[in-house]
């Protein structure tokens, strides 16, 4: 089984995802460690070659599930994928989470460091995520026939049991 995770920042798609590749004994791969390079002290975005290499990689085992945010860079995964499922919370509560997100990160002093910049960054893409979203599966319908709208990990216990 191939699945995608995708909503934006804030909206739980990690721990739903880890709950989900234990659950079903699958590989996790979160999207920001293709994406970026997180071994030194800031975020750094990796090459396309090494963002290529890692998709490859991935999209050539037998099952897997990929969470992350949009970008253009994800699509080979939405196609590879037998199930999207778009994490959907309002923007209230994720606001609260990348908040929270921040002031853990700033006192456990995590690596790579998130700043106040890369937080307000992250509110702002995660208010105008939906829109850009739709607008994106509008484009491409034979992606929109996979996506199953989940809140939890509860939502997609009742979808995956559905589908056996």
């Amino acid at each position: 089984m191939k699945i995608c995770i995708i909503g934006p920042s804030g909206a739980g798609k990690t721990t739903i995802a880890a709950q989900l590749a234990k659950e079903l004994s699958l590989s996790i791969y979160e999207f920001d460690t293709i994406y970026w390079d997180i071994t030194g002290n800031e975020y750094r975005k990796n090459s396309k070659e090494c963002i290529k290499s890692k998709i490859d990689m991935i999209v050539n085992t037998d099952e897997w599930i990929v969470e992350g945010a949009y970008d253009k860079h994800l699509y080979t995964f939405l196609l590879e994928c037998s199930i999207i499922f778009r994490v959907n919370v309002p923007y209230y509560l994720r606001f609260a989470r990348l908040i929270k997100r921040f002031l853990i990160a700033k006192i456990t002093r995590k690596k790579p460091k998130e700043t106040i910049l890369n937080t307000f960054e992250l509110l702002h893409f995660s208010r105008k995520y939906d829109q850009q979203l739709n607008d994106f599966l509008n484009l491409h319908k034979k992606l929109s026939s996979k996506v199953i709208l989940i809140k939890d990990i509860s939502s997609c216990r009742e979808v995956l049991k559905l589908n056996q």
